[in-house]
């Protein structure tokens, strides 16, 4: 399940079946992902489209509020 920016509607950040984020961003010509993270917790990332730039946070625990 993709979550998106809560401005522009891009994609951002997968959420994985056991609640864990994965964020893949660029390619090496291999169909690979120059960046490829696993995140456990909540964060805050900001929208890769540049003309957005709205940072956005992500709980690790939905029903719970961060704040900023």
């Amino acid at each position: 399940m993709f979550h998106v920016c809560e401005k522009c509607g891009k994609k951002l950040i997968e959420r994985l079946p056991n609640g864990l984020w994965c964020f893949k961003f660029g390619s090496n010509g291999k169909n690979l992902p120059v960046v490829y993270m696993v995140i456990q917790g909540s964060l805050q990332l900001k929208c890769l489209r540049k003309s957005c730039g709205h940072m956005n946070t992500f709980n690790y625990f939905p029903d719970k509020h961060v704040a900023p």
